[in-house]
């Protein structure tokens, strides 16, 4: 089958280009997969060894790129859309309902539908004939807005196996890092990170930040005012942070919200245990209480450093780094393609 994925516009640098990637660059499917950017990309470093999977416009506006969407359709005519955005469901659907083309629309969206400035425009899914959901959160999220269970697939998102291990710490200091865009209060809420860090300041540890953002010297003050700033190294946006990383004792992720977090699946790749808010979609489906990780309530200062400190004082112990990576073992990029691929059959068979 031709399959068509659409999507407005992207960074290059984020997770949900490193999912597509893995999909594009898989040679054991016969399905075509094939990308349609209206707005291209900033960066397109990414591209290398799949640009001629990938097609740009780099048009400038919304509009541009709506209208962009519906005429790419037509001439391809694809036997499957499947869509990232609600305003390409939209353009999508246009290109099947007006214009009577046959193919199956289906949504993958790759963020908590949760948020949202217009909840009216969650009524666009049902517009769809199918459904990718790359958490249990999202796919609650869907049958909330009426789309039935039936239509949907859970199908999380992979990470490709890692032939290393990262050490924990031998020393009396923990080794934590961070790896993410440096938002103070957004979606990524690392001052909340500062928060936890700053309320544990009298045991030893020591935090790596790797990643960049304009709240940076933000994030920098507060470390100062909680007086930890002596025990966190910023080393900015690394193309590859793991090679940046000689021991971990723990990944730190405070996000207000996610789709399905990757930084938590490549960390525990590596056979690192991470601490993660149990924002509304996402790292339920990953961290395994005690086991590879630990949950608190995003917001909840109180409980996260009581977990912290039950860490420190050896009361709370995760396993060793080679269970961590066979526990999302059903999460590497082979069996994901394999699941992949069942869906599209699963669609062609009922054409």
């Amino acid at each position: 089958m031709n399959i068509l994925m659409v999507f407005p516009f992207v960074t290059g640098k984020g997770g949900m280009e490193t999912v597509i990637t893995r999909i594009l660059k898989n040679n054991t499917t016969s399905n075509n997969f094939r990308l349609f950017l209206p707005g291209g990309s900033v960066d397109e470093d990414w591209l290398e060894g799949i640009s001629d999977k990938v097609i740009c416009h780099h048009k400038r506006n919304a509009l541009s790129n709506f209208g962009d969407t519906i005429v790419f359709i037509l001439k391809n005519n694809p036997d499957v859309v499947i869509s990232m955005s609600k305003i390409q469901i939209i353009a999508a659907w246009i290109a099947k309902k007006i214009f009577r083309r046959r193919f199956y629309l289906v949504s993958w969206n790759h963020f908590s539908l949760g948020e949202t400035r217009f909840p009216f425009m969650l009524n666009v899914f049902r517009l769809c004939d199918y459904h990718l959901a790359i958490s249990s959160g999202i796919e609650r999220q869907l049958v909330r807005v009426g789309v039935p269970k039936d239509n949907i697939s859970l199908v999380y998102n992979p990470v490709d196996p890692s032939n290393q291990v990262i050490p924990r710490s031998k020393g009396s200091i923990k080794e934590f890092i961070y790896v993410g865009r440096l938002q103070s209060e957004g979606q990524k809420n690392v001052s909340e990170l500062i928060n936890i860090l700053g309320s544990v300041k009298q045991y030893k540890w020591h935090l790596t930040v790797i990643g960049t953002g304009t709240d940076m010297n933000l994030l920098k003050k507060q470390a100062c005012d909680y007086q930890i700033d002596n025990q966190i190294t910023w080393m900015g946006w690394q193309s590859n942070p793991w090679k940046c990383v000689k021991t971990a004792d723990l990944l730190f992720l405070t996000s207000k919200f996610e789709g399905f977090p990757m930084i938590l699946l490549e960390a525990m790749a590596q056979g690192i245990p991470c601490f993660s808010s149990n924002c509304p979609t996402g790292p339920e489906d990953i961290i395994q209480e005690g086991i590879n990780g630990s949950l608190y309530d995003s917001g909840n200062i109180k409980q996260a450093h009581n977990l912290l400190v039950s860490f420190f004082e050896e009361r709370l112990k995760y396993a060793d780094s080679l269970k961590i990576q066979k526990v999302i073992s059903g999460l590497y990029s082979k069996k994901y393609l394999q699941k992949l691929d069942g869906v599209m059959q699963k669609l062609s068979e009922e054409d």
